[in-house]
């Protein structure tokens, strides 16, 4: 069966350009093939289609010239996080007026929160995958294929059927992730994401062209109150074994030459003894490989022992997530269960490394933020040494826990919640846009600290690097 996967562009109001292939669809594009089909990537993010002209009808152009030569069965879009789905909404409904008896499917974070929504407004969307999506896109297929149509089968799968919505929930997690094959790197051109990385952070001066993303392991034994990450990867922690993810390195730094990876784990540094074997593995295989943590560590999974290992491996930037400078707010509200002892301890230890690019997180707004607590994470931010600092406002995504107190509360800001699932407010790039109101402060005095703390965030600025990225 021809199947054609399509990546949706970087949404317009996104600040952060970045061009990492995408393993999610390259990951069910892996399992497809090995089911017999015959599988096409559209990446719509790829350098090569960026265009600042006529953006969307560029894009529409390309996917419907792509359809009409390939021909597919069923076209799937991935809808990485909420942002992507104005754009796919569009391209979905461009297809569908042009192609109406080709099936669409989307997967993704964004359809795993809203499936009865999107089924139900979003007619050129046929099917949705709820979660984790390989095995559901195989069993599809076979139904299909099989011509048995049992919909009610597929774990984490929604559909219509009879004017009616069924939306069967996920249930069922790969146990072994191990049995995933690699993602389907042969069906792209990876010279297609090579861009300009002279800027970038390099210590070792290595060619890097592009960073490939690693996922060693899936979803997060944790529940941050503004994370909604484990809807979709599930409750459990599950990791691929040492060999298996320094097999899929050596497979890239050998056959492509690239030599710079991005872990994009949620929780990458969980299990101490399993990371200290990667890095072993990698120094045994003599892989001279750069590598970054942009997601984040969890600091009460590091010490010594794990900072060491990593950087001799070849970890250059790593990203620490702090949040907030208030206890309350970080243990409390957040559920980060971090002491401001450990947030210490690793940034001290951090400092040792010459090489080392240390970026931290923090988060401001919560509904449950106070002037006091404000106040904490700006002295904090002063009192740390580190490289750069990342300053969030909170934004309730979907599916989180802070999101269902701010509908709760009325904690919204000039947004309507019910548009949600079509609507890209949540996404505009703009760091003085506050999107829920805390209970004891007003919106100014929030615009008003941010102001307070850029003006610091600047004055910090040490270059004691050089520039990057990211």
């Amino acid at each position: 069966m021809k199947i054609l996967l399509v990546n949706p562009p970087v949404p317009e109001t996104y600040y952060n350009r970045e061009f990492y292939v995408p393993s999610g669809l390259l990951y069910l594009a892996s399992v497809l093939k090995k089911n017999g089909e015959e599988v096409k990537l559209l990446d719509l993010k790829c350098p090569k289609y960026e265009s600042k002209i006529n953006r969307h009808k560029h894009f529409e152009e390309i996917l419907i010239d792509t359809v009409a030569s390939y021909k597919p069965y069923i076209i799937g879009f991935g809808c990485l996080f909420s942002g992507n789905f104005p754009d796919v909404l569009k391209f979905t409904e461009t297809t569908k007026k042009a192609f109406s008896n080709i099936p669409i499917i989307i997967g993704g974070i964004h359809p795993t929160i809203y499936p009865e929504k999107i089924l139900g407004n979003c007619p050129s969307i046929d099917w949705l995958i709820l979660g984790e999506g390989e095995q559901a896109i195989v069993q599809l297929i076979n139904t299909i294929k099989n011509k048995s149509f049992e919909f009610d089968k597929i774990d984490g799968f929604a559909y219509r059927n009879n004017g009616k919505i069924f939306v069967n929930p996920k249930k069922c997690f790969i146990e072994n992730i191990d049995t995933i094959p690699f993602p389907a790197y042969d069906i792209i051109d990876l010279k297609d994401y090579y861009i300009d990385t002279s800027d970038w952070y390099n210590p070792k001066n290595l060619p890097i062209n592009t960073s490939i993303p690693i996922i060693s392991s899936r979803s997060c034994p944790n529940r941050c109150n503004f994370c909604s990450m484990y809807t979709v990867m599930g409750p459990r922690w599950r990791a691929r074994t040492p060999k298996n993810v320094v097999d899929e390195i050596e497979l890239v730094y050998k056959k492509f030459k690239l030599q710079h990876f991005s872990i994009m784990d949620d929780n990458f540094s969980l299990n101490k003894k399993r990371v200290l074997e990667i890095c072993s593995m990698i120094k045994e295989r003599k892989l001279d490989i750069l590598f970054e943590t942009p997601n984040g560590l969890s600091i009460n999974t590091l010490d010594e022992e794990v900072l060491d290992a990593l950087v001799s491996t070849g970890l250059t930037r790593v990203s620490l997530a702090i949040e907030s400078g208030s206890d309350f707010i970080r243990n409390k509200v957040m559920g980060k269960h971090l002491s401001r002892e450990k947030i210490f301890e690793i940034i001290n230890i951090t400092r040792k490394y010459k090489d080392l690019y240390v970026k931290a997180f923090f988060v401001i707004g919560m509904p449950e933020e106070t002037s006091e607590t404000l106040m904490e994470t700006y002295n904090l931010i002063k009192e740390i040494n580190v490289d750069r600092i990342y300053l969030h406002n909170i934004i309730p995504f979907p599916g989180t826990k802070v999101f269902e107190q701010a509908l709760r509360d009325n904690l919204f800001i000039d947004i309507n919640p019910n548009e949600f699932y079509k609507s890209d407010d949540l996404y505009i790039t703009n760091f003085n846009r506050f999107f829920i109101k805390p209970y004891k402060l007003t919106l100014k005095d929030l615009q008003e600290f941010r102001s307070k703390c850029e003006i610091l965030i600047n004055e910090l600025k040490t270059n004691r690097i050089g520039s990057v990225i990211k």
